[in-house]
């Protein structure tokens, strides 16, 4: 398996990949219009802070890593917006190969660190966790609706 920087030529590969791995539960994600999920797949991958990663068996697309770099003072992070295995390729090693292979990846490129939210009652709590992510208990995650 390798990483690949993926970009727009990759949109409906990312999609197939989207689609597949959270329309099931926990998630539930409906991206029946293609339009918004168009516009979210340019919202991640095609900004010039966008950095979007796949992850290749031979030249199948079986995972996607899809965030952005943020240039801090004290070092260049990258923040995963998604993360997905095409369902397929679950529970069979490759997320974790993933994970280790974007710390590689990271590394070489010299970035501090590489970080992520997920919900804290999913299996991907539990996953990023084994894979060497921490909670940071000291930073919270606001949201605040618009339309009150």
């Amino acid at each position: 398996m390798e990483i690949r920087q993926l970009n727009m030529q990759n949109e409906k590969e990312i999609m197939e990949i989207i689609k597949d791995a959270f329309a099931v539960d926990p998630w539930y994600d409906n991206w029946d219009d293609e339009e918004i999920f168009h516009l979210y797949i340019l919202d991640v991958i095609g900004n010039v802070n966008s950095l979007a990663l796949g992850l290749y068996e031979g030249n199948e697309l079986v995972g996607v890593s899809l965030g952005r770099l943020k240039h801090w003072f004290n070092g260049t992070e990258y923040c995963i917006d998604d993360f997905c295995i095409r369902s397929s390729c679950q529970g069979k090693g490759a997320g974790s190969l993933f994970l280790k292979m974007l710390r590689v990846y990271g590394r070489r490129k010299n970035y501090k660190k590489i970080t992520l939210r997920t919900k804290r009652t999913a299996s991907a709590y539990e996953f990023y966790k084994k894979n060497g992510f921490r909670e940071i208990e000291e930073d919270v995650f606001f949201s605040m609706e618009c339309n009150i």
